[in-house]
Order: structure tokens, then sequence, then C-alpha cells
């Protein structure tokens, strides 16, 4: 095959999105973004960075454009309602053992690096261009948006979010569904006001995020932009599925934590309005693409899942990635278009299911009550112990790591979603794509085509696109 030159169009400026507008461009595609919106931006609740996306944040430089907004946290405390410590997470130890680092930050101002960062790379982004229809023709996928714009690309990617227009097109029947009662609250607060409102506030927000769980729920609290602003996220079982955003009463929502510890109530207190949004979930779908296999779904658009776990947007980044780097090898000449959806579809989508099931587990365990939470938080008792102990250790070497509960913070319970490396692990599958469809000679052992493949990316043609590639990242 030869190499050739692909214009990947991308419908919504997500997170998912400019993660995979960015990771394409890196590839060496053209990339067009449509952004519905006649601005690109994001709420500006906060979000969590685990090493498993950090990675890609400063692989892109977004880390250095966002700057002192990221925040690394010196401690992640689990707390019950009586204000008794139940679990505890070092994130310097996440970070030796991952190899990075674990950030919060206001959603906006991760947007805004994500799409700086796009634009560094030579992404077309175009707002106000919201996607009306498209179709399959023999010159690729032709897109018109509701403005009257036409655009084709050789690939479409459906990353317009939970309520998608591509998924819509190509999968009707798929809706997200409520698969619980739990909806999520969230606010922001200035540390001024907290600490001038509840003094005692100094005492338990210091730099760290704290939670408090009991039945039927959970609060984190959380620092954000530097270290000015108090993220606060709430999750209670309702009494009905909730499914869309709605106004709350604001006393109503307080009296959810009326037995809860008196100073998460004194935070929940500060909040004069609230919303309640939400937690849909994709049910499995047999397929994320076309039959042509040059319009796909990522993100939401495909899986989208409760939050318990903060990967939602995470593995949408994961998506745009692993997108990124299989769609490099078409680029590159070493396989088709059709091979490369085929292989995102395949190693992506076991993986969702995987982070569906744990996300549902840890929402399950911060809101355990009775019995069942007695027993969660026995099964932590050792881990603390083990911690609370003032033991000497050569060479800084770490403490006993323990399959904690709180698998929202432990690389240890889950290190296959922590340690993950979508462009690592999008190359492995091309090369085992590889390995299984090219034959070997069976006298030199050298498997027939690759080296032919090879020079075909270095001759003059895929130079340009490897230096297409290059000049992108060279603009960071």
């Amino acid at each position: 095959m030869e190499p050739r030159n692909i214009h990947v169009g991308i419908c919504g400026g997500g997170m998912g999105g400019l993660a995979a507008a960015i990771a394409c461009a890196r590839a060496g595609a053209k990339v067009t973004l449509l952004e519905a919106a006649k601005e690109l931006g994001e709420i500006g609740a906060g979000i969590q960075m685990f090493p498993n996306v950090s990675r890609l944040l400063i692989r892109w430089d977004v880390d250095q454009i966002i700057g002192n907004n990221l925040i690394f946290l010196d401690e992640i405390n689990t707390w019950g309602l009586d204000d008794e410590l139940i679990g505890k997470y070092d994130p310097k130890v996440g970070k030796k053992l991952s190899g990075f680092p674990h950030w919060v930050v206001r959603r906006d101002h991760l947007h805004a690096g994500l799409t700086e960062s796009a634009r560094r790379h030579g992404v077309n982004l175009i707002v106000g261009s919201r996607v009306d229809t498209f179709e399959h023709t023999s010159e690729g996928v032709k897109v018109k948006t509701v403005q009257g714009a036409e655009h084709t690309f050789d690939l479409l990617v459906g990353s317009d979010g939970m309520r998608s227009t591509i998924r819509r097109t190509l999968f009707p029947e798929a809706v997200p569904t409520g698969a619980s009662t739990v909806a999520a609250f969230r606010g922001i607060l200035s540390y001024e006001e907290v600490f001038a409102k509840v003094p005692e506030a100094k005492q338990w927000l210091r730099n760290t995020a704290d939670a408090w769980v009991g039945p039927h729920g959970y609060i984190l609290l959380y620092p954000l932009s530097a270290g000015r602003e108090l993220n606060v996220v709430a999750m209670f079982q309702m009494d009905r599925i909730v499914t869309q955003a709605e106004e709350m009463d604001i006393e109503e929502f307080k009296n959810l934590y009326k037995d809860w510890s008196p100073f998460s109530k004194k935070i929940l207190g500060l909040l004069r309005s609230t919303q309640i949004w939400p937690l849909l979930v994709l049910p499995r779908m047999k397929t994320w693409a076309n039959e042509h296999k040059d319009v796909v779904l990522l993100g939401d658009a495909a899986h989208c899942m409760q939050n318990h776990m903060a990967q939602g947007a995470a593995t949408a980044m994961e998506d745009g990635a692993f997108l990124g780097t299989v769609i490099g090898e078409v680029v590159r000449g070493s396989i088709t278009l059709p091979e490369s959806i085929e292989l995102y579809e395949k190693k992506r989508m076991p993986r969702v299911w995987t982070k569906q099931q744990v996300s549902f587990t840890n929402g399950t365990l911060n809101m355990a009550g009775g019995e069942e939470a007695a027993r969660r938080n026995l099964a932590s008792r050792p881990e603390l112990e083990a911690l609370a102990k003032d033991v000497v250790r050569p060479n800084d070497a770490l403490p006993p790591q323990y399959r904690s509960w709180q698998l929202a913070y432990s690389p240890i319970s889950i290190p296959s979603v922590m340690y993950f490396d979508a462009e690592c692990d999008a190359e492995q599958a091309v090369l085992e794509y590889l390995q299984n469809t090219t034959p070997m000679d069976k006298t030199t052992l050298v498997t027939k085509g690759l080296w032919d493949r090879w020079w075909g990316v270095i001759d003059n043609n895929g130079l340009g696109h490897q230096q297409r590639a290059v000049n992108g990242a060279s603009k960071l």
C-alpha cells in the first residue's frame, strides 16, 4: 500500500473530539473539526485527570498551556459520616508507580488547553457548524451542516456527545438510559468565602481532595483554579430516575444529606442553587461504525457511563489518542482505513465495557450502608494502620500497597485503568494485526512486504506525510 493523504472530519469539539483532532493531526492527517456551538467552551465544574490521560496532556504540551490551573494534590482522603478516616491515597506514590501525575482542573481550563493545542497542531476549527446530514459516497463522506456548508472527508468521527446526531443517524435504536436512580449535583465556591464562613475548613481542606461516603450517596471536595476555588460534587440515589438536567430546590437538596457529618453539611450549606444532572448509560453496542468504516463514534456518543470513576472524559480522550495512532498507520500506508477502524472497535469496545463495570462497582461501594458499609470500612483498616506507622524505609522505598476498595484512587487495585497508554495500545494492535495478516519468508524469516512498506514511508511522498506531522508538533 502507498502512503495516502487523509482528511478527518470531527463532529463535536468536546474533550474527546479535541483529543482525536490533536492525535490525528500529529499523525499527519488533515483535520477539520465542526462544532455546533458558536464558540468552543465548557462548563466550569471540576474534572480529574488520572495518569492514563495526564500522560497525553504532557505529550501534547497541554499541561504547559494550562499551567498552574492544573493542581497536583497532596492527599486524597475518604471519610465516613462520623468524620472517621476510612481511606487514604497519596498522589506522590501514584505518580511514582505510574510515572505520571493525577491532576484536578476546571473543565473549561482543560478544554481551553486542548483547543489551543489543536490550533497549534494545525487543526481547522469551525464553530457554529452543526452537522445536519451525511452520506457515504465514492469520494468519501459528504457532510452538510444546518448552515448549508458542505464538506467531504475520508473519515467522519462522531464525537458529538450523549445526544449524538451521528449516532442517531447510524443507530437510531441506541439510546442512553437511566441505569440507576443516582443523580449528580455540582457547584463551585471560592476559598475566600469558605474560610470566612466555615473557619474549621482550613483544618480540612489543605490542597487535598476529600470525600464523605454514606448510605445512598457521597460528597467530593477538591481545589481548582490554582487553589482559588473549591469544587463541590455530590451524588445521591433519588426516588426516581433522572433523565435530564433540572433545577432543584436548594433546601430539598440539603435535606438529602441531613444525617451526614457536620462539616460536610456546612460546605453544602454555602451553595445557593443547584441542578440535578442525570447519569445516563449507553447500553453496549455491536459496532460503533457504519458498514463502510468511514463514519465512527467516539466518547459519550459511543459509551456514556456513570462517572463514579472520573473516567468519562478520560475514556473519550483515550478513544481520540488511540484513533489518531491507527490513522497514522493509514497515512503511512501500513493498513487501510477500514482496517484501522476495525482495530479501533476491537480494542476500545471491551476496554470501555470494563470501565463502565468498574464505575458501577465503585459507586456501589461509595454509597453502601449498614453492614455493607461496615465490611467496606473494615477492609481498608490494615492499609490505614500501615500508613499511620512512622516507619523509616531505605532509599525512600514505598510503603506496602493494598488493593483498596476505593477504586477511583487506587492504581494498585485497577492498574489496567490507571497505567493504561492508549497510543501504545494502538501501536501494539497494529503490530499484532500485521503479524497475523502478513506472510513470512520461511528461509530469511523476514516478513514479506514490510520492508517495501517502510521504503514507501520514507520516499518523497512518505516524507511529506511525516514532515506534516513533525511540523504540527513543532508548532508547540
